[in-house]
C-alpha cells in the first residue's frame, strides 16, 4: 500500500489517499475478436477509473484451455492487468464481472512487494556425498 496525495484546488489543501496494488485476471469469451477483447479491457479500465485509480501494466496471454467448463466454454482468452486504486475498487470490479456476459470469469488479488530477506543463505551442503546448495532468494525475491 502506498499513498498518493492528491491537491484540492478549490480548498488549496492536500488529501492523501491510500492506494493498494492488485493484480486482475480476466477470462474472456473465446469468440471475442481482438477489438471486442479491447472494448473489455476499456470496460474494466473505466471501473478502475471511476474510482481514481489506474491501470499501469496490461498483458494479453491468448486463448488457453480451460481446467473445467465456465459458461459453457472450455476455452478463454486471459488478460492479466496491474490496477492501482483505492479498497472499494475491488467490490466494482468484481460487480462488473459479474455482470458482463462476456466475462467468463474474472479474480482480483491483491499485490505484494516481495519480502526482502526471507531466506537466509546457507553454506554447501552435503547430500550422500555430492556437494548440493542450498536455494537461495535474490534481492528481487527470485530463488537462485
Amino acid at each position: 500500500m502506498f499513498e498518493v496525495s492528491v491537491r484540492l484546488a478549490w480548498r488549496n489543501l492536500k488529501e492523501v489517499k491510500r492506494v493498494s496494488r492488485y493484480e486482475v485476471i480476466v477470462i474472456v469469451d473465446p469468440a471475442l475478436t481482438e477489438e471486442g477483447v479491447e472494448t473489455e479491457i476499456g470496460a474494466v479500465r473505466e471501473v478502475v477509473a471511476k474510482k481514481g485509480g489506474q491501470v499501469p501494466e496490461i498483458q494479453k496471454w491468448g486463448k488457453k484451455r480451460l481446467a473445467y467448463e465456465v459458461k459453457k466454454r472450455r476455452e478463454g482468452q486471459y488478460v492479466l492487468m496491474k490496477v492501482e486504486g483505492p479498497g472499494d475498487v475491488v467490490a466494482d470490479l468484481e460487480r462488473h464481472f459479474r455482470i458482463t456476459e462476456a466475462i467468463l470469469k474474472g479474480a482480483v488479488v491483491r499485490a505484494e512487494e516481495p519480502r526482502r530477506g526471507r531466506f537466509k543463505v546457507k553454506s554447501h551442503a552435503t547430500l550422500e556425498g555430492s556437494p548440493v546448495t542450498a536455494a537461495q532468494e535474490a534481492e528481487n525475491g527470485e530463488l537462485q
